[in-house]
């Protein structure tokens, strides 16, 4: 799937509203991340839950501190992970040498467009990733997700074994 293919869909069939809801759990990660990409300090673009932190909205809005008045992300090439995954949400646990992971999907326009299990492989790409480079980000994603109230809404798919 292809970042233009994506946000056209995004920005077109449901005018972007999950960049309209509940803001993106924010993992260290994403908050060094961001930061570098724009030059500005975290507490621009994030507030602290209990010490999880989550995209701001803008001003007067319920919008994505990120989301452009055409409805498209700022930062979509260094966007957070939470977003990178959307619509698929993730539980994990390590279960002696492999990692069981909990796969949910949001209803969103993109599941109209393209099945569950190419999102959920789009998903299980860059989990993988993290898992080869640092574990501990996807924890933490977790734990914020649980923090900021990121897991509801949202539908059991299945569970599987990554070693």
């Amino acid at each position: 799937m292809t970042s233009s293919k994506s946000t056209q869909i995004c920005r077109d069939t449901c005018k972007s509203k999950c960049c309209k809801s509940t803001p993106p759990a924010l993992t260290s990660e994403d908050l060094t991340r961001i930061s570098n990409a724009l030059g500005i300090k975290k507490e621009e673009f994030a507030n602290n839950k209990n010490n999880y932190f989550f995209v701001k909205k803008r001003e007067n809005s319920n919008d994505c501190y990120f989301l452009s008045d055409e409805g498209e992300c700022k930062i979509y090439n260094y966007r957070p992970l939470d977003c990178q995954l959307f619509p698929v949400l993730f539980k994990i646990k390590r279960v002696d040498s492999s990692y069981l992971i909990k796969w949910y999907i949001w209803y969103c326009p993109l599941t109209d467009f393209f099945t569950s299990e190419f999102l959920i492989e789009k998903a299980k790409k860059i989990i993988v990733r993290y898992l080869e480079k640092d574990s501990g980000i996807l924890f933490e994603y977790q734990s914020a997700m649980y923090g900021t109230g990121g897991y509801k809404r949202k539908h059991f798919l299945f569970e599987e074994k990554i070693p």
